[in-house]
């Protein structure tokens, strides 16, 4: 009896110990989660349209050590007024790891006339906390393309507002000039890079040939790309300084090459194939017929 006794708590103790060790590792993952690093590049940017906009790239570490694009982290954005954050509003990572939003066309500003934006990951399950901020000057960019006798000059002018309200050229800011295209922006030329003057002004001659539309349109614009002082800036305007663009009478010739064949070919090979079939076909009419003449000859034979 005491051994069956002895045994039998033996086997609970054995089943509860394997039940307890099943139990833990299954809760002590969530109870020490590792968070992965991230990191946040902030970016502003003042479009053609003067609407303003800022672009978190957040990206994390993955098993490798490595940084890679986060996807679907949220990222909330702010403004500092009179050193206070305010938030401004959340936005999700997309599969580049890049999170957009617009921003309120006047932002609070400091003594020194710099508005400042936060970007962080906060309270985020997956990723440790992180906070980036730019400080950034408001300017006015204005593009004119004005047609001389000899060239066509692309006049670009930078303003900043000062603490009395004057504006105030921006000298030494270095400006790039491109033309768009259907996917894109390229170089008006491969030496497109100006600097403004001491009246915050800069003129580019535009290069000949470039192509345009069908009337020869094209849009020529101006940026400011990541300055210290302004971030992101971009002005845009229509001319007609393009070579139009020859309209083809026929984009689908029939030749060999292309997909659609001469008709003298088709009509050749349409008609070898016809007959082709129409032989099968008789001769399948003929064939049935012998078949039927044989059955009624099997089953009328003749005296």
């Amino acid at each position: 009896m005491k051994m069956n006794s002895i045994l039998k708590r033996s086997a609970l103790a054995i089943a509860f110990t394997g039940l307890l060790y099943s139990i833990v590792p299954a809760q002590i993952p969530s109870q020490t989660q590792v968070k992965r690093e991230a990191t946040i590049q902030l970016s502003y940017y003042k479009n053609a349209d003067m609407s303003k906009a800022a672009l978190a790239v957040i990206k994390v570490k993955n098993n490798e050590e490595k940084f890679v694009p986060a996807k679907n982290a949220r990222v909330n954005f702010y403004f500092l007024d009179n050193k206070q954050q305010q938030f401004l509003k959340s936005a999700k990572t997309d599969y580049k790891g890049q999170a957009t939003i617009m921003l309120q066309k006047d932002l609070p500003l400091d003594d020194s006339l710099y508005f400042t934006i936060v970007a962080k990951i906060e309270n985020d399950s997956q990723y440790e906390d992180a906070m980036e901020q730019v400080h950034y000057k408001d300017v006015s960019l204005t593009l004119n393309l004005s047609p001389n006798d000899t060239s066509r000059m692309v006049i670009v002018k930078l303003l900043e507002t000062g603490k009395n309200g004057k504006e105030i050229p921006v000298k030494g800011a270095e400006l790039k000039f491109y033309v768009q295209r259907l996917f894109g922006f390229m170089p008006a030329s491969e030496e497109n890079n100006i600097t403004t003057d001491e009246n915050g002004e800069a003129s580019f001659a535009f290069p000949k040939n470039i192509p345009g539309d069908t009337a020869g349109v094209i849009t020529v614009a101006a940026r400011m790309e990541d300055n210290e002082q302004f971030g992101n800036v971009e002005k845009k305007a229509t001319e007609s300084w393009g070579t139009a663009l020859a309209v083809d009478k026929n984009p689908f010739p029939r030749a060999l090459w292309e997909s659609s064949a001469p008709l003298p070919l088709v009509i050749t090979v349409s008609t070898l194939f016809g007959g082709v079939w129409v032989t099968y076909f008789f001769i399948f009419f003929q064939l049935r017929k012998i078949k039927k003449e044989g059955q009624l000859t099997i089953k009328n034979p003749t005296p």
